[in-house]
């Protein structure tokens, strides 16, 4: 009997590893992500196009009422903006993966530290401000520096490190200016950032992939390499405290992505997702340990995979690199096709083409494009990547500012803002 699976904003590879299944799809889009979709996406899957996030019920009864005609094996996402949609699907039709209190949690930064901070799990100093006052308040109980940020959006989008007081008064500015009236305040966590994508299944987590990560201004990443350099010790200190982490959640099953700083105290989280990450961390985990994340978590979650016992083995070193290229109109791209030719190169990607408009770097979809390269190490491959992604030069001339920059940053805040989507459904529930 053929499965019948809800996948909520999916894009056309998790379709293609739908159909690798022979799986009966429904799909669930938002309208601008349906426009969005390569007209040759869809091969007969069963669509609804609900404006969900402003009437999660029309959503809920939508799919109940295909569950009645036939059932569904899971619901199924690997998008940020669709995790609470998954969550509320899953709570409604009685189906397994993660729920609504888990992604709460996870989505809600201030929740999360709340949480994490009763259970005595990876703790991080934090509060919630809205004032000036509030944020001298806290650097001077806390100390200096200290992180800034929204309490719910992604893509490191609104985040300032505030060195000392003299530079809160500025800070605060930008937050308001973004129309942020209440943002996160935590200590700052000393130490180099890493990243782990883990599978979990019954309750049991079982790390598949440690990236190491680089950030530039603004804590924007510009590149990540797999597997990290950790020794032994350290990386079964790493695997225990997602394992923590996880478990106080409430996550169970499926795909995470868990965030990470590695203080002088220990590893410490600094945020977690129910998802797979992003940045070609897909990619690069198969080409390390032949795991496709999201093919690998579709399958277990429709019972077709049996569940990891131990974590997989790195068979060699992949890493990403993102492009950097000052703001402006782009004039012209210099080495790209003989670093596109490198035998090292696994992908490259171009973001813009001659003449558009390269706007300043705010959050991930802003940089210039990638490339991801194999070596023999992960940090092998991390100096492979930026030594070529460096050779590749953007060109741009000045442009006059149009004013617009600032309510892009609005928009987009609003649009990521998972914490305000949880907070309203609370509200309603």
């Amino acid at each position: 009997m053929t499965q019948r699976v809800c996948l909520v904003s999916p894009k056309p590879p998790i379709l293609q590893r739908a159909r690798q299944l022979k799986l009966d799809v429904v799909c669930v889009y938002t309208p601008e992500e349906f426009r969005t979709l390569p007209l040759d996406a869809l091969e007969g899957e069963t669509c609804l196009v609900l404006r969900h996030r402003e009437d999660p019920r029309s959503m809920v009864e939508a799919v109940r009422a295909l569950q009645a005609q036939a059932p569904f094996a899971a619901v199924f996402t690997v998008q940020e903006e669709a995790v609470i949609p998954a969550a509320l699907l899953n709570d409604a039709l009685g189906l397994n993966g993660v729920h609504w209190d888990t992604v709460a949690l996870l989505t809600d930064k201030w929740r999360m530290r709340q949480h994490t901070a009763e259970q005595g799990v990876s703790t991080v100093r934090a509060a919630i401000g809205t004032t000036l006052a509030d944020i001298t308040e806290f650097g001077t109980t806390v100390g200096y520096p200290l992180i800034a940020k929204p309490v719910g959006g992604s893509a490191s989008l609104g985040v300032h490190k505030i060195e000392d007081a003299a530079q809160a008064k500025g800070v605060h500015a930008a937050l308001v200016e973004l129309g942020l009236d209440c943002f996160l305040l935590e200590e700052y966590l000393e130490g180099p950032e890493i990243s782990v994508d883990a599978l979990s299944a019954n309750g049991r987590h079982v790390v598949i992939a440690i990236a190491d990560k680089i950030t530039g201004s603004g804590f924007m990443e510009y590149g990540h390499s797999i597997p990290a350099a950790l020794d032994a010790s350290l990386e079964a200190e790493v695997a225990r405290t997602v394992g923590e982490f996880l478990d106080s959640m409430g996550l169970r099953d499926g795909l995470s992505h868990t965030e990470m700083k590695l203080t002088p105290t220990g590893p410490k989280v600094v945020e977690g997702h129910n998802r797979r990450g992003g940045d070609r961390i897909n990619t690069m985990t198969e080409l390390v340990y032949g795991i496709d994340l999201e093919g690998t978590g579709l399958a277990q979650a429709v019972g077709k995979f049996e569940p990891l016992t131990e974590r997989p083995t790195a068979k060699c070193g992949a890493a990403v690199a993102f492009f950097e290229a000052e703001p402006g109109r782009l004039v012209a791209i210099e080495g790209a096709e003989e670093v596109r030719n490198h035998p090292a190169i696994r992908e490259f990607h171009l973001q813009f083409e001659v003449g558009k408009v390269l706007p300043p770097v705010r959050w991930s979809p802003d940089r210039a494009g990638f490339l991801v390269v194999t070596a023999e190490t992960g940090e092998a491959a991390s100096a492979l990547a930026r030594s070529l992604a460096a050779r590749v030069r953007f060109v741009t001339e000045p442009v006059e500012a149009r004013g617009e920059e600032l309510q892009r940053q609005r928009d987009l805040l609003t649009e990521l803002d998972q914490a305000g989507y949880v907070g309203a459904l609370d509200a309603n529930r």
